[in-house]
């Protein structure tokens, strides 16, 4: 179960979950408590989503099914086209593994290779599908993206210092970074009373 899944329902607005197992957890789940994988937006002080860490690494997110993500226009580079028209997103900035007894947090990647990825990727919601393709002007980054209505894997390839961004393949494997403490005073946004939350 080392891939990742989306689970959605028939609409942009039902429940939606990602799961996944993290393949270089350095503790036992059983042996810490109760450890979370949050789903969050770290500058907005919000909490998407999370679920509880199993035994062996697995885990699945829950994204509540009333959370309306504050979208805005996509307003991708010059040269990228979206059709039939741009839609307005939101990306989820990080997942996160979350100690409460410890009170730590380990940054989770889904990646090719928890040190020097070439293959790295976000959750994004779109309120309508689009096709996103096109060069951005001056640099070297190509979309070949397209984009339901609803939560999408959204995936970065990197080679030889081009960039592109496409929907993610099956089978990418979640690392757990360096624990970091305490929680939460470094994320007080996201772990103190006035916490945004979900919704």
């Amino acid at each position: 179960m080392a891939a990742a899944a989306l689970a959605v329902g028939g609409q942009a607005d039902a429940a939606v979950g990602l799961q996944g197992q993290i393949r270089n957890l350095p503790f036992s789940p059983s042996a810490q408590g109760r450890t979370l994988v949050l789903l969050t937006h770290l500058t907005e002080g919000r909490l998407i989503g999370m679920g509880q860490l199993r035994d062996e690494g697995l885990f699945r997110v829950a994204i509540p099914d009333d959370f309306r993500p504050p979208v805005r226009p996509a307003s991708f580079c010059p040269g990228v086209r979206s059709s039939p028209q741009e839609p307005r997103t939101y990306v989820a900035e990080q997942l996160l593994v979350f100690e409460p007894s410890q009170d730590r947090v380990r940054v989770l990647s889904q990646a090719d290779h928890p040190q020097h990825p070439t293959r790295r990727v976000q959750w994004m919601y779109s309120d309508r599908p689009a096709r996103v393709q096109g060069r951005c002007q001056g640099l070297n980054t190509r979309y070949d993206l397209s984009l339901r209505a609803g939560w999408n894997a959204v995936m970065t390839v990197s080679r030889s210092g081009s960039f592109v961004v496409r929907g993610a393949e099956p089978g990418l494997p979640y690392w757990a970074g360096e624990p970091l403490s305490p929680a939460r005073r470094l994320f007080p946004a996201l772990f103190g009373p006035q916490a945004a939350g979900g919704r």
